[in-house]
């Protein structure tokens, strides 16, 4: 029998028989990985913690196939903060779907869990904005999975992009100007533009200052959502609206 002792945090968790849960967490060492926690849903279950999203829990797991069993967690820091706040909790959840839809199984992925504890932690601990906390680890998810946006000139014809005439093109996922703009591509505001092309030079801890309008947090959710289908084929329902 196999026996993994890991670093993970819960992406998500699904119902199995009557009192047990499916846990899919993302780890640094082995990617992601599905595990059995067994009698969860029962109101003395000492383990219920490691079954929440959001959970960054010591797991032991045990098995000898592919769906493992949890035989011991325990907590390494609580994120519960996050579900205190709506708007905190909705995003947060928006980038669990994107760790679960890029990872791979058993393939170590140190950057993209260290980007999401970033994240997570951010939101918890800090009254930094969402939508940016979430733009900042989606930049970096497009990057360490080879689609880093380019945010300087129009991805068709080259020429630096003018901040009055920029769309986003969903059929590309890049920006481009007005003249070589498509039918399924939408105005972006400047401020969206000049916003994004500093975020890859900040960490977590210095976005807080950052401020955005409502205008701006819904183009970069539209601008998330589009590349995460395109780039992944992954449908955000967490922002879906």
């Amino acid at each position: 029998m196999r026996e993994l002792i890991t670093q993970g945090i819960v992406l998500r968790s699904l119902d199995y028989h009557d009192n047990d849960k499916i846990i899919t967490i993302l780890t640094p060492e082995h990617g992601r990985l599905s595990a059995i926690l067994k009698g969860v849903k029962k109101v003395t279950a000492k383990l219920k913690f490691a079954s929440q999203p959001f959970s960054y829990v010591q797991f032991k797991l045990v098995g000898k196939n592919e769906l493992m069993t949890v035989a011991g967690a325990s907590e390494i820091e609580s994120l519960f903060e996050i579900t205190q706040n709506y708007k905190a909790m909705v995003l947060g959840s928006a980038m669990l779907e994107i760790a679960d839809g890029v990872s791979m199984k058993y393939e170590p992925d140190h950057l993209l869990f260290t980007g999401l504890l970033n994240a997570l932690e951010t939101l918890a601990n800090t009254e930094t904005d969402p939508d940016v906390v979430l733009m900042r680890f989606a930049l970096g998810v497009f990057k360490i999975t080879g689609y880093q946006m380019n945010l300087r000139t129009c991805a068709n014809c080259g020429k630096p992009l003018n901040s009055d005439l920029l769309r986003f093109d969903t059929d590309a996922g890049e920006f481009v100007c007005i003249h070589c703009s498509r039918e399924n591509a939408f105005p972006v505001s400047a401020r969206t533009l000049e916003v994004m092309q500093n975020l890859p030079h900040l960490e977590f801890n210095q976005l807080e200052n950052i401020v955005i309008t409502d205008t701006e947090a819904r183009e970069f959710r539209q601008i998330i959502r589009a590349n995460c289908e395109l780039r992944y084929g992954k449908i955000l329902r967490s922002i879906s609206n």
